[in-house]
């Protein structure tokens, strides 16, 4: 009896799919199948209870549909969860993503104090500029920057502040150019990262009436790529001070401030720690989580204490 109510799995992670990425054609290409076939696991689905589940003309879950999604997405989330933890225990690792920006200019260079702990757990730091799709076991913890206005998390993954620095504009000893009122930072080069939505926001922290900012000399993509075209002359980069920390104290970059008063002090979005809700115990990811709150707490204590070098 019990087995006539199982559904195959495959069928069943296709539903997930569907449901949690908002399409069939979004969950076929994240789980690398066709269109087809994720559509034909919809099918069986539906023929096996008879009932719809997804609506093919809005494209979204039916209300049947959600409600079975919501019970089905926890258990395949908690297999997931299982799973990973047996293989941590069984390899005494943590597998960490992380965006490329931050994993280059802060978490590489402090993760040792992190392996200098008795009984530590071996983390394999993987840099990414997307999410990990936490329900397929891609990844026990991701570490990134938020901004105010990136979606919330899937309601099966916890997130949680680990710190929202002050974001400022920074330039090379060799971009000898000052500015004497704050407005006229938007006359300089602006370099920008995947588009000028950051640039605009922080603008309008400024309380900057914001027009046509020009055309980029290019888009990097990533926070550490705009961070190396300041290095080398080629205009202004917003970073914050786990980015930009190095690169300050070392005189590779310096804060581009007016010299009439200071830029008001603005903030983007916060970094956060994200995990399966279910896995949020875990005690090596807890090990891992306090460790990151006592570096970052630590590190913005020693900021606060020496305010000159970042």
């Amino acid at each position: 009896m019990i087995e006539r109510h199982l559904p195959p799995f495959a069928a069943l992670r296709a539903f997930e799919a569907v449901g949690r990425l908002g399409g069939i054609r979004r969950a076929a290409e994240a789980m690398g199948v066709s269109h087809a076939i994720v559509s034909r696991h919809l099918s069986s689905l539906e023929e096996l209870f008879g009932v719809q589940l997804f609506n093919r003309k809005t494209g979204h879950l039916t209300e049947i549909g959600l409600g079975y999604h919501q019970r089905i997405s926890a258990a395949i989330a908690e297999i997931s969860a299982a799973s990973a933890a047996l293989a941590g225990v069984r390899s005494g690792g943590l597998t960490i993503w992380s965006s490329a920006g931050f994993s280059v200019q802060w978490l590489a260079r402090h993760l040792s104090a992190f392996g200098q702990a008795r009984n530590r757990p071996i983390v394999d730091l993987r840099a990414s500029d997307r999410e990990p799709n936490f329900a397929a076991g891609e990844a026990d913890g991701d570490v990134r920057y938020q901004y105010d206005w990136s979606p919330s998390p899937p309601h099966d993954v916890r997130a949680e502040e680990l710190a929202r620095p002050a974001v400022f504009p920074v330039v090379s000893p060799r971009f000898a150019r000052t500015i004497a009122a704050p407005a006229e930072v938007i006359q300089l080069p602006l370099i920008q990262e995947s588009s000028e939505r950051e640039w605009r926001q922080w603008l309008m922290a400024q309380n900057f009436e914001v027009g046509d900012l020009g055309a980029p000399i290019a888009r990097y993509g990533q926070a550490h790529l705009c961070l190396a075209a300041a290095r080398a002359g080629q205009g202004v980069a917003l970073a914050n001070w786990m980015l930009a920390a190095e690169d300050l104290n070392e005189g590779r970059l310096i804060r581009l401030e007016p010299t009439s008063q200071p830029f008001s002090i603005a903030s983007l979005g916060a970094y956060e720690f994200r995990c399966l809700r279910i896995r949020w115990r875990d005690p090596l990811l807890s090990r891992f989580r306090d460790w990151l709150h006592r570096s970052i707490g630590k590190e913005l204590n020693d900021r606060r204490a020496t305010p000159q070098t970042a």
